[in-house]
């Protein structure tokens, strides 16, 4: 079954990288002890969340290319075989490990894109390493679980449906009557990109994702993202949102009041399934 939403990736730049791992590390966020280096020479760097990260991966070919949404599963080759693909496009299992690691770190699969140039969802199930980690540790700016993924397409009713077609078939994925996938407590969204009244000093329109992240002080939330030079705006509809000006696709929907212990459990009930 799809256990949780395990990690969102953003591209960037190799330039980038640098500066926006000294913003994160300043905004309060725990950085994973290592990176990943793929075999293609693209380095990704983790960091932590209860149950789930945020991953930046550089990408001088596609640095504005649209995120990725990793979703974790307990039984890979069990959720491919009840799997419905559009077009009935085969699903495969790759066995990946980092640059220099002699055995598989995780098996991945790739659910087919809507269109080409959206934002890709794929299945992860981890053999070793980094998706075991479901630490109630707390970063220092008190964002501590991804909640949920709006992305903002310009088609939302046919991404629902094209995924709705594989990912709703799947035990354990609820999708609700306006096409939200439920995987637990965590959601995958779909809207409209122009839907937004909002006029202010976020970029919206660079960020087709944004992730929906818990906090269990605003105040300071806010005050370390602003100190890292990150805006921060209300945004009418969706809440706080804070956005990294030199990622902008990277885009942060602050929310208050889960519990971090009950959110641990969650996840905790979920992979014993």
């Amino acid at each position: 079954m799809i256990s949780r939403l395990d990690h969102i990736v953003s591209r960037i730049s190799t330039n980038q990288h640098a500066d926006t791992m000294e913003r994160l590390t300043r905004a309060g966020f725990m950085k994973h002890i290592r990176c990943v280096e793929h075999v293609d020479g693209r380095v990704s760097t983790f960091f932590r969340l209860c149950g789930g990260y945020l991953e930046l991966c550089t990408d001088d070919e596609h640095p504005a290319d649209p995120c990725s949404i990793w979703l974790c599963s307990t039984d890979l080759p069990r959720a491919l075989q009840c799997a419905q693909v559009v077009g009935g496009e085969p699903l495969h299992i790759v066995e990946q490990a980092p640059t220099g690691d002699d055995e598989p770190a995780w098996l991945i699969a790739h659910l087919p894109t809507f269109r080409q140039d959206g934002a890709s969802v794929s299945l992860i199930q981890y053999l070793r390493g980094t998706g075991a980690d479901l630490s109630p540790r707390m970063p220092q700016n008190g964002l501590f679980a991804i909640i949920g993924v709006s992305l903002r397409t310009e088609q939302p009713e046919q991404e629902r449906l094209h995924y709705l077609s594989s990912l709703g078939t799947l035990e354990g994925i609820t999708p609700s009557d306006h096409g939200r996938f439920f995987i637990g407590h965590q959601w995958l969204d779909f809207s409209g990109h122009l839907g937004l009244d909002y006029d202010g000093p976020l970029r919206l329109d660079r960020a087709c994702c944004q992730v929906h992240m818990a906090t269990v002080d605003l105040d300071r939330t806010v005050s370390m993202l602003t100190d890292a030079e990150f805006v921060v705006d209300r945004v009418p509809g969706m809440g706080v949102v804070a956005q990294l000006q030199c990622v902008p696709t990277l885009c942060l929907v602050l929310r208050t009041g889960l519990d971090p212990a009950w959110h641990r459990l969650q996840l905790l009930a979920r992979n014993r399934l």
